[in-house]
């Protein structure tokens, strides 16, 4: 299920946060349970077999976390994650080994097609997460199945994160003070949500069809070429950012506060800076997951760069099943390995809007691979920016020309949702702004695509 649909907005959001509120005054562990079926009914109308495969997942980590507290091994955690990351790389990369074995040896291997079930990635993070701490005995709080398994399938942050701890938020589900309606999260919520859905809806969408275009035509013109590329440089940022702030405005309404997982990184000022504003838990769980395992920068400082860009080939990686994305996050890791040589060896800094330019350049180049169908397409595009066939200039529509200029004044000198929802005061203003952005956003329904997001 969508955030923005009508099905959602109108039917599921209400009727379940209603279902649980009322159930919650009587019995909280009931309510857990109607909230982890709501959430199975989320998950599952996409397509039913997927919650088969979440209730598999939650099953066998719960296992292995109470054989954990019998027996805290090395061993049996060892155990717990390999078969996560068998079944993450069963699902999502199978057909990309066959693919690249079939090229390397010449064999005809058969690919198996297999449909990726959504949000793999983040329930299969959050769980690994888990058996850690399980395993170091840093949850400090009594574990019940009901709480562990809303932790998993919350449905604000299910599909596409944030990538939650155990500790940030298993102990919110246990507050009493939890379980009752609050006013002014709901409030602050529902404020979060018609921010993030204005997001979705207004600026992402319409900058897809841009981007969509200039990438599905490749006509060598310099001209489309630049404004298809910097279109989807928006189109995965308000995308994104729109997911995030929406997923925070509904754990709201339930008074479940999700860490923040995005804060304005086209303000970043280094590629470094980019990173600690983009996808935030995603860079903390792949810096305590596998750049610290391998040595982080413990070992002497051509390990510290080699481990970066171990880090950033897994990332580049994790994002999809190709090698572009692997270039994607190899491009990232050099930067990062730049940024640290250039920092330790130059005592000079660039001023603030030079900075912010340079880093946004090239994250906007860097999307290129993330964003193109193959290497064809991409060369392609690379090859029209700096080398055109076509220098021809089309004044477009005005529409677009408003789209581009209200992204960039957005990006640049709006407050970040965050910020806005530890400010947010429940005005009549702010709940004529929540309304009139949730309807105008709800009469564009029509043309609602998936959150791009979703497909990692």
């Amino acid at each position: 299920m969508l955030f923005p649909t009508f099905t959602f907005i109108l039917g599921f959001l209400p009727l379940t946060a209603a279902g649980y509120f009322l159930l919650a005054k009587s019995n909280l562990r009931l309510a857990r349970y109607y909230l982890i079926i709501a959430s199975f009914v989320f998950y599952s109308w996409f397509n039913w077999s997927y919650s088969l495969i979440l209730a598999g997942s939650i099953l066998g980590n719960w296992c292995f976390a109470q054989w954990l507290i019998r027996n805290r091994s090395k061993v049996v955690l060892a155990l717990g994650i390999t078969v996560n990351v068998i079944l993450l790389g069963y699902f999502k990369y199978y057909d990309f080994f066959i693919g690249n074995i079939n090229a390397v040896f010449g064999t005809s291997l058969l690919f198996k097609h297999i449909l990726l079930p959504l949000g793999i990635s983040f329930f299969t993070f959050q769980q690994i997460s888990f058996l850690q701490l399980v395993f170091a005995g840093e949850l400090g709080m009594r574990l019940t199945f009901s709480n562990y398994a809303l932790f998993v399938c919350f449905f604000p942050q299910l599909i596409a994160g944030p990538i939650v701890l155990p500790n940030e938020m298993m102990p919110q589900f246990d507050r009493k003070e939890n379980s009752r309606p609050n006013a002014a999260n709901i409030a602050s919520g529902l404020y979060i949500f018609a921010l993030g859905l204005a997001k979705k809806i207004l600026l992402a969408d319409f900058f897809a069809e841009i981007a969509d275009a200039g990438f599905a035509e490749l006509d060598g013109n310099f001209f489309s070429a630049w404004s298809s590329v910097l279109a989807y440089a928006f189109q995965i940022y308000f995308d994104f950012s729109g997911y995030c702030d929406m997923a925070i405005g509904v754990g709201l309404i339930f008074n479940i506060r999700l860490p923040v997982n995005f804060n304005a990184p086209y303000r970043a000022e280094n590629i470094a800076d980019f990173w600690r504003k983009w996808h935030i838990t995603l860079g903390r769980f792949l810096m305590s997951g596998v750049y610290i395992p391998l040595g982080g920068n413990r070992k002497g400082k051509v390990r510290t760069l080699l481990n970066l860009l171990i880090t950033f080939f897994i990332s580049g990686l994790w994002h999809g099943a190709s090698w572009l994305f692997v270039l994607w996050g190899m491009l990232h890791g050099a930067a990062l390995i730049i940024h640290r040589v250039w920092s330790k060896f130059f005592n000079c800094q660039m001023a603030k809007l030079p900075a912010q330019m340079l880093t946004f350049f090239f994250v906007m180049l860097a999307w290129i691979p993330f964003r193109a169908p193959d290497w064809h397409s991409c060369c392609t595009i690379f090859k029209t920016l700096f080398a055109p066939s076509s220098w021809h200039f089309s004044m477009p529509q005005w529409q677009n020309i408003l789209l581009f200029v209200s992204a960039i004044v957005i990006v640049l000198f709006f407050t970040p949702a965050p910020e806005m929802e530890k400010k947010f005061r429940p005005t009549w203003v702010n709940a004529l702004l929540t309304a009139a952005l949730i309807v105008w956003s709800m009469f564009l329904f029509v043309k609602v695509s998936p959150f791009i997001y979703f497909n990692f």
